[in-house]
């Protein structure tokens, strides 16, 4: 029983040996279902000697595999060893010809790729030398590509509305503050030509077509700063002298200055040396020859023609030799020194000085309403036709301001003192005028910007489809000046900022007089609200 199986086993693996078709291995299958039939071997042994034969089975075909991947290598081989000779006896078989023409267009290559290297440095060195042109709420500004070259072109229109209030009282001298005109104006419309060139000499002109008394220049000046602590202004300018008559004319709180301003000169053609000095170890930055805000200490020092106070505007020619001398010294003594409380504390001292001759003297205005409170034709001194000649003319001004976050004060003092000549009943004789103002105006921004000497900026513009109102500033001032007999002004208001450029403003003022009127007495209370809308780029 137990060799016969064995033999059996011999037969089937020599059968299976010699064929692999599936007809085959089925007459194998056969075979053994007959061994078992026939009791020659057991089920199991019948099982175990089909399992033999499918191992046996699986690995002749991974044989049969490996040898079809060894001859598809060994073609592949045979294939690279071919392609690398033909790679070898290219150059070889290569014309004559056809190599040149390769040489040639190589050449022409390398001589494309200078001319791209070439094209590529112009365009680099041109980009560099190529002017800059920027538009946007500052106006439009050129520059030449290194800044040494500067060219800015901005402007501004003032708007205003001017109600005056319980003013029909004629018994009070209509002429002067009753029955006052209810008006709209075109208080301002500028146009700013300013720059730099050579990076040193800056320049700046600025007509303007508003107001009642046809275009008009206010600024024309160089201003030459090769050296921070040693500049030169030359032209039409502000004369050094009040701290808000120095202000942006865009930038002052209220509608209109107050009256110390109106006690200095408005503009004048002279020359001011000035200068500027940082902290010790901070860098002087250059801000003009106006109001210095960003260094420790500055001064100005000028001689100008001479325009008396509150001067005409277009007085460009002087009529005789002498000059007026003015000079005016600043100071941030807490600037970087930690104390931020007091970093934006400003204080100086502003003076001036002349001795005139023949200069006609300009009557003097109430702040908003602008009608006049200081009549030279009406002194009540007993000395008529008075002009300032010969005598002399001396201003002082201590000035100050302080800005803390939202919150700014602004404050100075005036004292104009000049000898005036007249005639009286005797002949020629003079007087000496004494004109004294002072103001202190305070201002918060509600809406939490920082407030500066330089106006208010809102950290968003005004847009009211998204939520976005721009920003409120309210403030207030009491502004007394001995004139007329004396004048005291008290005025509230609110800004409202609706961008950087565009701002909305409003103010009521009252204006209270000693004299003025008729028979000696008090002019009558002049009250005014105004509003103007303001655009400056």
């Amino acid at each position: 029983m137990k060799i016969f199986p064995v033999f059996s086993w011999l037969i089937i693996s020599l059968l299976f040996s010699t064929t692999s078709s599936r007809a085959e291995e089925t007459r194998v299958d056969d075979l053994l279902d007959l061994l078992q039939e026939k009791k020659l071997i057991t089920p199991e042994e019948g099982a175990g000697l089909r399992d033999d034969l499918a191992i046996k089975e699986s690995e002749q075909r991974l044989e049969k595999l490996e040898r079809h991947i060894e001859a598809l290598e060994r073609r592949l081989e045979a294939s690279e060893r071919e392609n690398a000779r033909l790679r070898a006896e290219k150059p070889a078989i290569v014309p004559a010809s056809s190599q040149s023409d390769l040489t040639a267009l190589d050449q022409k290559v390398k001589v494309l790729e200078q001319r791209l290297a070439l094209g590529e440095e112009f365009a680099a060195e041109t980009a560099k030398k190529a002017p800059k042109f920027e538009a946007g709420s500052a106006g439009l500004r050129f520059s030449s590509a290194d800044g040494a070259h500067v060219l800015n072109l901005r402007g501004s229109v003032q708007t205003d509305g001017k109600f005056f209030m319980d003013d029909k009282d004629t018994d009070k001298n209509p002429q002067a503050g009753s029955n006052l005109t209810d008006r709209f104006e075109l208080k301002q419309a500028r146009l700013r030509l300013e720059g730099t060139l050579f990076r040193y000499f800056d320049f700046k002109i600025m007509p303007d077509f508003g107001g009642n008394s046809g275009t008009r220049l206010y600024d024309a000046y160089i201003d030459t700063h090769y050296f921070s602590f040693a500049s030169l202004n030359v032209g039409k300018q502000k004369p050094p002298i009040i701290l808000e008559r120095l202000q942006g004319d865009n930038d002052f709180t209220f509608l209109e200055r107050a009256y110390p301003t109106y006690l200095g000169p408005n503009r004048d053609v002279g020359i001011v040396l000035h200068g500027e000095f940082a902290r010790p170890g901070y860098k002087t930055q250059y801000t003009g020859s106006h109001v210095n805000f960003k260094n420790l200490f500055s001064y100005q020092l000028g001689v100008f023609n001479g325009v008396g106070d509150n001067g005409p505007l277009d007085q460009q020619t002087d009529f005789d030799d002498n000059k007026e001398f003015n000079g005016r010294i600043w100071a941030h003594p807490f600037q970087y020194s930690g104390i931020s409380l007091f970093d934006g504390l400003g204080i100086g001292v502003g003076s001036s000085w002349g001795q005139p001759h023949t200069r006609r003297l300009t009557n003097l205005p109430s702040p908003n309403g602008q009608n006049t409170i200081v009549d030279y034709s009406k002194l009540g001194s007993g000395v008529t036709s008075l002009t300032a000649d010969g005598g002399d003319h001396t201003r002082v001004s201590p000035q100050a301001y302080w800005y803390y976050g939202p919150f700014g004060l602004l404050g100075e003092y005036v004292v104009s003192s000049q000898e005036l000549l007249g005639t009286n009943a005797s002949g020629q004789s003079s007087i000496r005028q004494d004109n004294t103002a002072w103001q202190v105006q305070a201002s918060y921004v509600v809406t939490g910007e920082d407030n500066t000497f330089q106006s208010v900026t809102p950290r968003k513009n005004f847009d009211p489809w998204n939520g976005e109102w721009g920003a409120l500033q309210t403030f207030a001032f009491l502004d007394p000046d001995k004139s007329v007999n004396h004048a005291s002004t008290w005025t509230i208001g609110a800004n409202w900022f609706l961008n950087k450029a565009t701002r909305l403003m409003a103010n009521y003022e009252e204006t209270y007089f000693d004299g003025g009127a008729a028979n000696g007495d008090d002019r009558q209370t002049e009250k005014v609200f105004s509003t103007r809308l303001q655009l400056s780029f």
